[in-house]
């Protein structure tokens, strides 16, 4: 088949979206990405993907006048879409979220094109929210949002994220890493993005800690601050380990001992797929959506979640310490929690797709 994947551009929705077209690939479709993929363009054209993108923008005038220049734009973004469609011949499209797939997912179902939707959060997001009622099958990360789903659409199906196992043993990694075996490793992670506020914190909190400290952190900060960090850190000769961007993650998940993080739907999968306990500060806006997904690992007792209007070093450094003298068992957790993340999520994915 030829099958379209309407996405926006951000990580969270674009590497879901990567890892069920790379199983649609490998399953003999045709698959070209189409939205508005900004920043994520780059991504999906290295991994040999054509790209068809359209022009839409995000309604971030809330006036009367923002709201006529939004739904302006978005009915060229609807008409532009259907025309591209009906010269494309697809047989199916599968939306991923963002003002970008709205438009394609909405001209989809205008021609009538078998449809579906991929909700990474807990409480979905309002092109989702909208799209729920017009497409065939939604499928979901969590179980929590079929409360706010139509529940005879719905199809738990997980979040494509990172599920695999390193090759190299934990003791190898240390030395990759240049980390110490004797010391509880911290992993902190502020997305794809990096985060300001948290960054500053956690340096704070690391510079309280001095180069004495029984812990060591592997920090990635993003690219934009990332020179910043690195010299700040190296200045005061602390034991951190600074990153732009950390691939392959499944090796700094094997030997961290707790993480500090956002709370995307991807990263909160591969968390609790891993078992890992952590603190999530979820980011404030986009409807808050990121506290809800931190809930998930919250209930089960794997998670504390500081707001961010709450966070001091203080605050994150009485979190690190209560959940490293909880001395998890990782295999154990990852027992506990194995029905609340599914494993293959992109081929679950797919294979609803398929089944359209």
């Amino acid at each position: 088949m030829k099958i379209i994947v309407a996405t926006g551009g951000t990580g969270g929705h674009i590497f879901p979206a990567l890892q069920t077209a790379d199983v649609l690939r490998k399953r003999g479709h045709e698959v070209v990405f189409m939205g508005v993929l900004g920043l994520g363009e780059e991504k999906v054209k290295a991994q040999g993907y054509e790209t068809i993108l359209i022009h839409a923008k995000g309604w971030s005038n809330r006036s009367i006048i923002g709201l006529l220049g939004f739904s302006f734009l978005m009915v060229q973004a609807v008409v532009q879409a259907i025309l591209i469609l009906n010269r494309a011949k697809a047989d199916k499209v599968i939306g991923f979220g963002g003002y970008g797939s709205f438009a394609v997912v909405l001209a989809a179902r205008v021609l009538n094109i078998p449809t579906m939707i991929h909700e990474q959060n807990v409480f979905p997001g309002k092109a989702n929210r909208f799209l729920s009622g017009l497409v065939k099958k939604i499928a979901i990360s969590f179980e929590g949002a079929k409360e706010y789903l139509n529940s005879q659409k719905v199809i738990l199906t997980g979040c494509p994220c990172h599920q695999g196992k390193p090759t190299a043993s934990r003791e190898d990694l240390f030395k990759k890493y240049s980390l110490d075996l004797n010391r509880k490793t911290i992993l902190v992670l502020g997305g794809s993005q990096g985060s300001q506020k948290l960054n500053e914190i956690i340096f704070e909190m690391i510079s309280s800690f001095g180069n004495q400290s029984s812990l060591q952190v592997i920090h990635m900060t993003g690219a934009k601050e990332y020179s910043l960090y690195a010299q700040r850190y190296q200045e005061r000769g602390l034991p951190v380990k600074v990153y732009k961007f950390i691939s392959p993650i499944e090796e700094v998940y094997a030997v961290a001992d707790i993480v500090i993080s956002r709370a995307g739907a991807a990263t909160v999968s591969e968390l609790g797929f891993f078992a890992l306990p952590c603190v999530l500060v979820p980011y404030p806006l986009a409807d808050g959506h990121q506290k809800y997904n931190a809930q998930v690992l919250e209930k089960e007792g794997l998670a504390k979640i500081i707001e961010q209007k709450d966070l001091t070093s203080l605050v994150l450094k009485d979190s690190i310490e209560t959940l490293l003298q909880a001395n998890f068992d990782r295999e154990a957790w990852r027992e506990r929690t194995k029905d609340l993340f599914h494993q293959q999520p992109a081929e679950n994915l797919a294979t609803a797709l398929e089944s359209l």
